[in-house]
């Protein structure tokens, strides 16, 4: 593959990404109705714990460095929670 083709690769996973990280977004959204309607506060850290321990561990599985996954993850766990007091603030 020349340099041009493997960045138009590179240029459809990030794509892909963008997309999951939207789907996750909505998820959130999701997530924000239930905990409104239980009284369950946006930030439960023990949950928070639990992901940043799965994709960790996940992260070692596929031989990627699992420091920075989880700092990927922790981000999209803030911007996950930073839509969900947005949306219950609306409510």
């Amino acid at each position: 593959m020349t340099l041009e083709e493997l960045r138009e690769e590179i240029e459809s996973v990030d794509l892909e990404i963008i997309r999951l990280i939207r789907a996750r977004m909505d998820i959130a959204l999701k997530i924000a109705e239930e905990k409104s309607s239980t009284g369950i506060p946006t930030r439960v850290p023990d949950r928070v714990e639990a992901v940043l321990a799965h994709v960790t561990q996940e992260a070692e599985r596929s031989g990627l460095d699992p420091d920075s996954v989880r700092k990927i993850f922790s981000m999209l766990i803030r911007m996950s929670e930073e839509l969900q007091d947005k949306k219950r603030r609306v409510q």
